[in-house]
């Protein structure tokens, strides 16, 4: 090969890994951002938010629990 297309592999490579890395960090960082959301949402109507994520919050479940009983 060629050094130019050396240094094109290598920059096409090196390209994809920071594109993969910067679209990974948005989706945690905008999950992160919904999970407050609703959480703070459940605290306003006297509920305890249950949340349960994998690494980096990719994925997520989410449940508000109100004591409605206790009128």
């Amino acid at each position: 090969m060629k050094y130019r297309t050396k240094w094109v592999v290598l920059a096409l490579c090196s390209l994809t890994i920071v594109m993969g890395i910067f679209l990974v960090g948005t989706q945690s960082y905008f999950n992160n951002k919904e999970i407050e959301n609703a959480s703070d949402q459940c605290y306003e109507i006297g509920g305890t938010p249950e949340v349960e994520s994998d690494f980096l919050a990719m994925n997520y479940s989410f449940e508000c629990q109100t004591d409605e009983g206790s009128e």
